[in-house]
């Protein structure tokens, strides 16, 4: 926990900020990568601090503790997840444009190393790719940053070095979690200790560890093309003249432990100035859609992944070709554009960079098909785009995704708080 959380990210953000130690005749004006370095004033780092909390917004609660403003509560309590997040989630968006192309990309090896050393289980045919962007970001550092300068030779710390051995070492012992401290170690290993976490009252179980946990919403008619298309491209016949009328559900508890909420929702709450967590964006299976990025060095899967907004939940009776009725559960979405593909091959998959699609019909899937909760991040032009003329419409709905870092992990012997409100509502629930 501590090389990962702590350690890497306050060597790699000292140097940012330009505030490692120094030893003559070094000066921090020949640090190219010191790009939150206060010139006049240090605008630049408390801008970014600033930045960091607004990004709390899109953190969904899920993920456990969003950062707050770094300048602010660095030395004050910031928790290991929030250094987590800053580091690997959020610092990328922030600093694609600022630093250097090359810098940039060294910076991306380790986020992607490092996520892939998080997970609970790194399947066998990405530990020799993990492996190489960490190896590569080990020899690279010590020729941007250290630059075989005496004067730079405490730059190459021991948790530099260690990320050589952090994949072989995992293949070795087991991941990380197998290993590491964890607050919860009894648990994990007397079960019976800990107190099982009951569903709502109103809670629909749907199978296969999917839930609906329930919340009412007004009926509404819009949405029928989506429905019609989903619905002929599973032969259920339509009856001539048939008007839509849908009972809309908010929430949806995944087989992972996390809620998934509905935009319904969250956009009430917005309109009155609640602030929120966002829960509703969502990597779905699609088998038309574009992959995972995680496996863009592999051979695609069978089963491509999407990324997309939960508008509601609805539950449908339809009648097949065959006459026979089939109950099911369904989710009405809107989809998000596939991620730029230049963008995340020169990030090795960091950025996965999205537009929203809200203007464009929305899309009916089955809720089984929704894999996990995601963070869609606001991603703001680059400096060099800033002044450009459209660059704030090109920019209004421009995202970049992000998982919660070792989701399977992080979930071991606990899950989302399905008794949480979080609207004013009373709401229904799914579980899956």
């Amino acid at each position: 926990m501590h090389h990962l959380a702590l350690n890497l990210p306050d060597i790699m953000v000292k140097l940012f900020r330009g505030s490692f130690e120094r030893k003559k005749p070094d000066k921090v004006e020949q640090w190219p990568w010191a790009v939150f370095h206060p010139i006049d004033d240090d605008s630049a780092w408390i801008n970014h601090s600033e930045a960091v909390a607004d990004m709390r917004f899109y953190i969904p609660r899920s993920f456990g503790k969003a950062p707050r403003n770094i300048a602010a509560k660095m030395n004050s309590g910031f928790k290991a997840w929030e250094h987590m997040y800053h580091f690997y989630m959020v610092l990328p968006g922030q600093l694609w444009g600022v630093l250097n192309d090359e810098l940039f990309e060294h910076y991306c090896k380790l986020v992607a190393g490092c996520h892939f050393a998080l997970m609970l289980e790194t399947p066998v045919a990405l530990r020799l790719l993990a492996h190489k962007l960490l190896v590569e970001f080990v020899e690279d550092f010590e020729r941007l940053y250290y630059a075989r300068q005496l004067d730079r030779l405490h730059f190459c710390r021991h948790s530099i070095h260690l990320l050589v051995h952090l994949i072989p070492e995992g293949v070795r012992r087991g991941p990380l979690w197998l290993f590491s401290q964890w607050e919860a170690a009894l648990y994990v290993m007397f079960p019976v200790l800990a107190k099982p976490e009951g569903l709502p009252k109103d809670a629909v179980v749907l199978g296969d560890d999917y839930g609906r946990v329930l919340a009412s919403a007004p009926r509404g008619r819009h949405e029928r093309a989506a429905l019609l298309s989903f619905l002929h491209a599973h032969d259920v016949a339509v009856p001539e003249g048939w008007e839509l009328g849908l009972w809309k559900w908010a929430r949806l508890q995944l087989p992972n432990g996390q809620i998934t909420r509905m935009a319904f929702g969250e956009c009430k709450r917005e309109a009155r100035n609640v602030p929120i967590r966002r829960a509703c964006m969502v990597k779905a299976r699609g088998l038309h859609m574009f992959g995972p990025f995680i496996l863009i060095h592999l051979n695609p899967p069978a089963a491509w992944r999407h990324f997309a907004e939960v508008l509601y939940f609805f539950r449908m009776t339809m009648t097949g070709a065959d006459g026979q009725d089939e109950t099911r559960v369904l989710a009405m979405v809107s989809e998000f554009t596939l991620p730029d593909p230049t963008i995340a091959k020169d990030t090795h998959n960091v950025l996965m960079v999205c537009y929203s699609q809200g203007a464009h019909p929305p899309r009916v899937v089955d809720v089984k098909d929704v894999v996990s909760v995601v963070a869609m991040m606001p991603l703001g032009p680059r400096p060099c785009e800033a002044h450009e003329p459209d660059a704030e419409r090109r920019y209004a709905d421009h995202y970049y995704v992000w998982e919660k870092l070792g989701c399977d992990m992080a979930w071991i012997g606990r899950g989302d708080n399905p008794n949480y409100e979080e609207e004013e509502e009373d709401e229904n629930w799914l579980i899956l």
